[in-house]
């Protein structure tokens, strides 16, 4: 099986990563062994040797009473007894969404069915082997009712784990399968009912990174529609407290054209929303549900409120007084509203618009617009 799509490595050519020829000795529907002659930036040239995958899903079941529908496997190629989700590869179905793929696992290897199956998130399974992509689903109101369709090298048992304990064992090592684990760790949030809860925590220096490294994969998918981009928010004010969503706001040279990125924005993981209240603005957020990462705000050259972000972080930079008053109003709407995001973002509004005007009339600050 080949994977066009897979061809190209549009941002390893950006970073000086130049693609010489690529042979793949094995092929399966499974998965295929891809070799790669690549020139380095520095002039080197290599064979870089991994695993092609088409991805996969894992579930996490969840029954009424709260409890996670796990499985305890044989696997040969560690010779181990492995806790486990279940889950499968997308390879050997074709014609099935990976949602559809998800609930045939879970009654193949469960007998379980459920009320719903919800995308929670995905990630990259071994990066430096793999391009293996796990996409994992809550399954909700799950239960056991029929019996399983194993596989001939499939040995396993059903268990029913309270959500707790499940957490506990994927914290303390008894799940060795790191697929499982991670699914379950990322899915804590929603398993234990914290996810409406709002977040403010102190400034991270990991947040300026974390936009770099985001902004380059951005980078490669807006293409020559892109005029610049920009780390906006709170979390681009070094000392500021934030809720830890970095906003990130790409400026394009005509707004019309990004609708067309739609569907490479959803292979990142992102959901597209429209201008989602906001006229001449495309707006996206990271399909991670309540423990999202980015916020992205699309403008088209020439949009007023690119000055009016960009301005008022400049002004916050520049007026360390101005920070922390701002700093401290967020905490302390955030201790007076932990659960009511709209009555947070409303009490900020009077003092954002007092730092914008300021901001305006600032020669220091008025840098944009």
């Amino acid at each position: 099986m080949t994977y066009p799509d897979r061809d190209d490595k549009p941002l390893g050519e950006s970073l000086g990563w130049r693609r010489v020829a690529t042979t793949r000795p094995y092929q399966s529907h499974w998965h295929n062994l891809r070799q790669d002659q690549v020139m380095l930036p520095a002039g080197q040239k290599i064979t870089f040797t991994y695993q092609e995958h088409p991805g996969f899903v894992t579930v996490v079941p969840v029954t009424d009473d709260n409890q996670i529908i796990m499985l305890r496997c044989y696997r040969y190629a560690v010779d181990d007894w492995c806790w486990e989700l279940p889950a499968g590869g997308l390879g050997d179905k074709p014609g099935l969404s990976p949602q559809e793929v998800a609930r045939e696992e879970l009654a193949e290897e469960t007998g379980a069915d459920c009320r719903s199956m919800e995308m929670a998130g995905w990630f990259y399974a071994m990066n430096g082997t793999s391009d293996a992509r796990c996409t994992f689903y809550i399954a909700k109101g799950a239960q056991v009712n029929g019996a399983t369709n194993l596989e001939a090298t499939e040995q396993s048992e059903v268990h029913l784990v309270p959500i707790a304990q499940a957490m506990q064992m994927a914290r303390d090592g008894r799940i060795s399968d790191g697929d499982s684990a991670m699914a379950l760790l990322r899915c804590e949030p929603m398993l234990l009912g914290k996810h409406g809860h709002l977040e403010v925590v102190a400034y991270d220096p990991m947040w300026p990174l974390l936009f770099e490294a985001e902004a380059a994969r951005l980078s490669v998918i807006f293409g020559d529609r892109l005029a610049s981009i920009h780390h906006m928010g709170s979390t681009s004010v070094p000392g500021i407290w934030a809720k830890p969503v970095i906003d990130i706001m790409p400026v394009v040279y005509d707004i019309n054209t990004v609708d067309s990125l739609n569907d490479a924005m959803h292979a990142l993981g992102y959901v597209p929303k429209g201008e989602y209240g906001i006229p001449g603005r495309r707006f996206f957020n990271l399909n991670d549900r309540e423990r999202r990462m980015f916020n992205v705000h699309v403008y088209g050259i020439g949009n007023p409120e690119i000055a009016n972000h960009l301005n008022f972080v400049a002004y916050l930079r520049a007026q360390p007084d101005a920070a922390a008053a701002y700093s401290e109003l967020k905490r302390e709407l955030a201790r007076r509203y932990p659960d009511q995001i709209d009555s947070y973002t409303d009490g900020k509004t009077e003092f954002i618009l007092a730092i914008q005007e300021n901001a305006q009339q600032s020669k220091e600050t008025s840098l944009y617009g």
